[in-house]
Order: C-alpha cells, then sequence, then structure tokens
C-alpha cells in the first residue's frame, strides 16, 4: 500500500527537523529542493532509538534516496526502511502508526458497512430480532480480533506496544478505557487477565442470548435467571481467582456494584464507606425492589417499604446519619434536576444541597399549615403564601435571576404545590 503525498511532507519536515538537531555530532540527512533525501552515511543516530535495520537498505545513487526507495507494501518492511536512512524513531511511530490506524480503520468500517445510511428520518427503535442481534455481537467479536491482530502488528514492528505506551504517557489509564462487557480488570495481574477475559467473552455470549430471550421483559422468572448467571460467572471466575480478587471483582463489576454506581449521583465515598454499602445492598438485594409483581399484594408491598426502612437504618449506622441522607438525597429526581443545572452552570459545590434543604423545610412547613385546625381558610392561605414568598427569596438568591426562572421552567415546580405565586405566569416569559 503506497503512503500518502501528506505522510511524505511530515516526513520530509521531521528528517529536517531532525538534522538540525544532530548537527553538532556529525552530517546528517536532509531534504533538498526536488524532494530526494540526502544520506550521509556515517550519520550519527540517537542511542536511545532502534538502530538503523541494513536489511531493509535502500539503493541510492550519490546518496540521494528518493520517497519511492522508501514505500513499502508491509508495514515493518516500511519502518525497517526509514530506521535504515536514520530517520528518528519517534517519525518512524508516527508514519507507521498513522498508516496502521487508517488500513484498520477502512476494514472497521466494512464491517459495519450495512449499518450505514440508514432511514435517518424514522424513529429509532431497536432491534429485538435475535438473529440480528447474534450477527453485531460477531461483529463485535471480529473488532476485538481486528484489535488484537493491529497490537500483534505493532509489538512486532516496534517490540512493544506503542499506542498502548503513549496512552499511558498521557496519563490515560490503558486497561479501563472506553466501554468493555467484561468490565474492569485492571486490578488482576497481567499474567490472569488473557485468561479472565476469554472465560468472560466466552460468557457473555450467553448472557447476550438470555437478554435477547427476555424480549425487553423483565419479570420473577427473567431475574431468577439472571441471578443464576451471574452465580455461573462467579464459580466460573474462582477457578483463577483467589477469594480477595473475585471480591474486588464483584465491587468493580458485579449488577450491586452497577446499581449503586447508578444511584450515587456525585456522592463521594471512601474506600471503606463504598464496601460498607456494597455488602448491605449485597445482604438486601432484591428485597428493596417493587418491579411490579407486588403491585396486587398489599402484604409483599408493605414488606418492601420494611426492607428499605431496615437497610437505611444500617447505612446510617455504618456511614453515619449525615451520608445516608446524602445518599437518599441523591436517589430524589428532583435533587438530580437541581444538582445538574447548578454543575452546568459552574456554581458552588453547595448551591443543590442548601436548595434541596429549603425545598425540605418548606414542604415540611406548608404540610403543617395545611393540616392545622386553628387557622381560617384565610389564614391558611396567607401562611402558605408567605412560606412560598420566602423560599422563592432564598432560592432566587442563590441562582440568580435568569437562572431561577430557567429552575421554574424544568424542576422547580414544586413551588407552585406550596402556594400560586401571583403573576407566575407573567414572570415566566
Amino acid at each position: 500500500m503506497r503512503i500518502s503525498v501528506l505522510i511524505f511532507v511530515s516526513l520530509v519536515v521531521n528528517l529536517a527537523l531532525a538534522a538540525l538537531l544532530f548537527r553538532p555530532h556529525g552530517p546528517a540527512s536532509v531534504a533538498s529542493d526536488n524532494g530526494a533525501i540526502h544520506v550521509s552515511p556515517g550519520a550519527a543516530a540517537d542511542p536511545s532509538t532502534v538502530a538503523p535495520d541494513t536489511r531493509f537498505a535502500t539503493p541510492a545513487a550519490s546518496g540521494k534516496i528518493s520517497w519511492r526507495d522508501l514505500q513499502a507494501a508491509e508495514l515493518k518492511e516500511f519502518a525497517g526502511k526509514l530506521r535504515a536512512v536514520n530517520c528518528p524513531e519517534e517519525t518512524v511511530k508516527d508514519l507507521v502508526l498513522a498508516d496502521l490506524n487508517r488500513r484498520f480503520s477502512q476494514q472497521q468500517h466494512a464491517l459495519w458497512s450495512d449499518q450505514q445510511n440508514q432511514d435517518y428520518w424514522k424513529p429509532y427503535r431497536r432491534n429485538r430480532d435475535p438473529e440480528e442481534q447474534k450477527k453485531n455481537r460477531e461483529r463485535s467479536k471480529q473488532m476485538q480480533a481486528m484489535q488484537k491482530e493491529k497490537t500483534a502488528l505493532i509489538v512486532e514492528i516496534f517490540g512493544v506496544d506503542v499506542e498502548k505506551q503513549r496512552m499511558k504517557e498521557e496519563g490515560f489509564d490503558t486497561e479501563s478505557i472506553g466501554w468493555n462487557p467484561n468490565g474492569d480488570l485492571a486490578f488482576l495481574p497481567e499474567a490472569k487477565r488473557e485468561a479472565v477475559k476469554k472465560y468472560l467473552d466466552d460468557f457473555q455470549e450467553k448472557m447476550q442470548d438470555f437478554y435477547a430471550s427476555t424480549m425487553g421483559g423483565w419479570d420473577a422468572e427473567a431475574r431468577a435467571k439472571q441471578k443464576k448467571l451471574e452465580q455461573e460467572k462467579l464459580a466460573g471466575l474462582a477457578q483463577w481467582l483467589t477469594p480477595q480478587e473475585l471480591r474486588e471483582y464483584k465491587l468493580r463489576n458485579s449488577q450491586t456494584a452497577s446499581q449503586i454506581s447508578s444511584d450515587l449521583h456525585g456522592v463521594d465515598l471512601t474506600r471503606a464507606q463504598y464496601e460498607a454499602l456494597f455488602d448491605l445492598r449485597e445482604k438486601y438485594g432484591e428485597s428493596i425492589y417493587n418491579y411490579g409483581d407486588a403491585n396486587n399484594d398489599e402484604a409483599a408491598r408493605k414488606r418492601i417499604e420494611q426492607n428499605k426502612k431496615d437497610m437505611q437504618a444500617e447505612i446510617a449506622a455504618v456511614l453515619g446519619t449525615d451520608k445516608s441522607a446524602e445518599l437518599e438525597r441523591a436517589q430524589d429526581y428532583q435533587y438530580q434536576q437541581l444538582a445538574s443545572l447548578a454543575r452546568h452552570n459552574d456554581l458552588p459545590a453547595e448551591t443543590a444541597p442548601k436548595i434541596y434543604d429549603f425545598k425540605q423545610a418548606a414542604e415540611k412547613a406548608a404540610e403543617a399549615v395545611k393540616t392545622s385546625q386553628d387557622l381560617s381558610p384565610e389564614e391558611r392561605q396567607a401562611a402558605l403564601a408567605q412560606i412560598r414568598a420566602e423560599t422563592e427569596t432564598a432560592v432566587k438568591k442563590m441562582l440568580g435571576e435568569k437562572l431561577f426562572i430557567r429552575y421554574q421552567r424544568n424542576g422547580g415546580w414544586w413551588l407552585n404545590n406550596i402556594a400560586s405565586a401571583p403573576k407566575q405566569w407573567e414572570s415566566l416569559k
């Protein structure tokens, strides 16, 4: 495959810069006006780079090498030719990786080509066709195989996975970056990762077949099957993992871990607090959820509510009442809206909690007024209007006029449950 003109220009520039860099140590490679590359046989190489490979020495007349002489269909040969003319190793990496990524990108695009150019004007509908889902899983496997092939080629050319190395240098966690169907395995020793990944890849196929069979339903039978599969997976992992490693896997990748992650909504926990919460959530399991099975069973609904209260009491005992209240608050959708508004407008961290406290206090005071038998209808209405006015003033002070109006439109409607504001609709125009 021929290298593009753009890459050629990049090479010439890099070689010219390298020539200036190494000039004090002796003759160096420079590019002439006609595009040929002049190479002095005695040019010194940086000892930290890979030595030029004489197997790929390029024929040249009068010490001149054209770009055509460096081109090669095989990337390993291309890298060797670049090194043979003392091309800086970092530039070799840039050129080879650029071409390699282009080649694999074309293969991946071809793999998903029939997914392109869909009827974009039609609403999205999740495809539940088992055969189509199976085909997509097979494509994903082929994508993973391509990535392994690409990594193997990089290691063959450079001795190490330079792509991964560069990402580490830039501060990325290369083991957990991106979505991984196997979860986070960065904690495992490298010697175990491949075997565990292989087992989880195979088990993922079984899980996908199960999800396809549920057709979106999530009744008691489906939940029981999922629980059984989860236990089977953990039992299989035990053949490679120590008890400590298996616990770490569960803390990171289990269904309970996923539920906790979705429930935190910005709540900061220490490692010890997270483990304590995890153990309590494991203890209560699904007994705190009402999936609809208990809708017509009053006793079942009461058990679920009691289990929630019992678990909350245990969480408060372990984490403290403040942290327990913070976790409970994070489950309130109205608080989530408020926190999102504050976060996206760079407001101080205490903004959402304080306004939420105003809301709780106002609703409690309003409830006391509404249930009081000592107030006339007029007095009750006046008291509620005063609670609303005082609360609205406090919230507006925290948000500012413009954000307060936006909050009223999206999330702040609870103020209207306390009392209607005079001319409220005019203020929202």
